[in-house]
């Protein structure tokens, strides 16, 4: 999980930006808004970091940011897939790189911004996890748990209709492959009943007069017709 380091915006950069004493408005933030590869870096980072010890900012998030962070799928690209989301929501109005205070907004400005046009997913969720309410705080917190059970429902649907789409094609490319298969084996030549010598009933009729078993029905054995056979050649 460590190729995208070299697609990385920090690459060459001193790794002592990604430690200051005040976070908020540090100049990593601003590398890390934007960076191509945060949710990588940020699932790297929830993987290997010890709680303890937490500290610095990854994938453009501070220490209390990560923590806040909702449980993630067991699969490292479904994982990345939802972090990916998540940074998009909470940064789609408001950049971390731009962040200068201790919030993305003040409670006045949500209420403004509130009045003109619908309030973005990320920064409510901002809002209600730093709201003095533990009610609010407790709203906050279930509605992260449902936005991660769709985006994982989203990514399951996706992946689905993506199986669902090459079967599909796998389907019609075997198709056709039988069909030019079938064109390209030669065909089986029919086998030809080879033309009787003989009347059945001619020779029923002359095994009657000889004393000659013969069935009454079906094929005629073979022991008769050698003895007609021969009875024509002494004839004759």
């Amino acid at each position: 999980m460590t190729a995208w380091r070299t697609r990385a915006a920090c690459a060459g950069q001193d790794t002592e930006l990604w430690f200051p004493d005040y976070p908020v408005g540090a100049p990593a933030m601003k590398i890390c808004g934007r960076c191509p590869v945060r949710a990588e870096c940020l699932y790297d980072c929830l993987a290997d970091e010890v709680p303890s010890r937490r500290y610095g900012i990854r994938g453009g998030l501070t220490t209390g940011e990560r923590q806040a962070l909702p449980e993630l799928p067991e699969r490292p690209s479904d994982a990345i897939a939802v972090l990916r989301e998540l940074l998009h929501t909470t940064s789609e109005d408001q950049p971390p790189a731009e962040r200068t205070g201790p919030t993305m907004t003040t409670d006045t400005e949500l209420v403004a911004q509130a009045k003109t046009e619908d309030l973005p997913v990320g920064q409510l969720l901002k809002w209600g996890d730093e709201h003095p309410d533990a009610d609010v705080r407790d709203q906050a917190a279930r509605a992260r748990l449902a936005l991660t059970g769709l985006r994982r429902r989203h990514v399951a649907d996706q992946e689905l209709a993506a199986i669902t789409t090459e079967a599909e094609q796998l389907e019609k490319r075997l198709a056709e492959l039988q069909a030019r298969k079938a064109e390209l084996v030669p065909a089986k030549p029919k086998r030809k009943t080879p033309a009787r010598d003989y009347d059945t009933r001619t020779v029923r009729a002359w095994a009657d007069e000889q004393g000659v078993e013969c069935p009454r029905v079906g094929q005629i054995p073979k022991r008769v017709l050698d003895a007609w056979r021969a009875s024509l050649l002494q004839a004759g």
